[in-house]
């Protein structure tokens, strides 16, 4: 047995059966995400929803969606050398 490890590159000689959080059934054209189709989560949900959703299992309700948007802007934050040069442009 060797102690070298193998490093693949890209997704070449990656192998992935099963995952909880996505669906893809590639003779059928379709993704999900946690069961719901991307095309409906696309149509009518926001990025936040869909974030949530993928970090909580579940889509939020209007409590959780305003407590989870407000931890993301909290977390927006830009250094004030940042927006110096965005205002300057």
């Amino acid at each position: 047995m060797s102690d070298e490890v193998k490093i693949n590159r890209g997704l070449k000689g990656i192998y992935f059966e099963r995952s909880g959080v996505s669906d893809i059934d590639g003779a059928k054209g379709t993704l999900s995400y946690r069961g719901y189709s991307i095309h409906e989560l696309a149509q009518h949900s926001t990025f936040e929803e869909v974030a949530y959703l993928l970090i909580h299992c579940e889509l939020p309700d209007a409590p959780q969606l305003t407590d989870f948007d407000s931890a993301l802007r909290a977390a927006r934050h830009l250094p004030e050398g940042v927006l110096q040069v965005i205002r300057a442009c």
